[in-house]
């Protein structure tokens, strides 16, 4: 078990498969961000990310901080524009860089970030705190060969995400919807997570992308265990149609 919270949905990429775009921009209140720790009162692993990069936050170390100090774990995930220092370093107990490429020109024309800056800007973390630091990439097609080679190369480890068939990252590109091969969720089932969106709306899982759809855990449970009946927040879930999200 472990909670996520979507810090911020500001971001400094334009990523074409990212529903960030259609969103609107603003950072959690610190008074939302501990109203959601009195919540979370058992210490446990809390990923401080969403759909935006979170070191825009202007409060994101004081909250790392503030999250420490009350016995908690602390992960993020970023696209390594902004430069982390040897104490940030130390205080972060994962850190995820995403990086799809290590082609700039591709990196543009997919609406990423540069992967030169992400790459010095992981070094110098990887340099300090190896054991914290993985990659974590998204399969749309592209070579992927310089990237797993990189990694292997420095001993990084590194997960790739298939892409989504999800109407919410169909900006600019297209896939066949898949059919439902399930209508069991395991993160209902087993309660693998608690999400919590900029707003502070909690979720069992942290692909509903829209707080405003978002259902009761037992209400869902009631609609997927009608078969054919899957509530709005879940009909863009991978879960329900069998593709794996992550592989290493």
């Amino acid at each position: 078990m472990f909670t996520q919270i979507e810090i911020t949905t500001a971001c400094n990429a334009k990523c074409f498969y990212c529903p960030n775009g259609t969103l609107e921009h603003k950072h959690m209140s610190w008074e939302c961000f501990e109203r959601i720790l009195q919540a979370e009162k058992s210490p446990t692993m809390l990923l401080l990310y969403g759909t935006g990069e979170p070191l825009l936050h202007p409060f994101f170390w004081e909250m790392v901080a503030h999250a420490k100090g009350k016995g908690h774990r602390v992960s993020t995930i970023t696209n390594g524009t902004i430069a982390l220092s040897a104490t940030h370093s130390v205080l972060l107990d994962h850190i995820g860089f995403s990086l799809d490429t290590l082609d700039e020109a591709l990196a543009k024309r997919s609406g990423r970030t540069s992967p030169s800056k992400a790459l010095k800007h992981l070094l110098a973390c990887h340099a300090l705190a190896p054991k914290k630091i993985k990659i974590y990439a998204l399969n749309y097609g592209q070579d992927l060969a310089p990237l797993k080679a990189f990694a292997q190369e420095h001993g990084i480890a590194l997960a790739i995400q298939q892409i989504q068939p999800k109407k919410s990252y169909q900006v600019h590109y297209t896939t066949e919807p898949l059919p439902y091969t399930t209508f069991q969720c395991s993160y209902l089932e087993n309660e693998k997570m608690r999400y919590y969106f900029v707003d502070g709306t909690k979720a069992p899982c942290c692909f509903m992308i829209d707080a405003t759809k978002v259902l009761p855990t037992k209400q869902i449970q009631q609609h997927l265990a009608q078969k054919n009946n899957v509530p709005s927040c879940c009909t863009q879930c991978g879960e329900l149609t069998g593709v794996k999200r992550l592989y290493m």
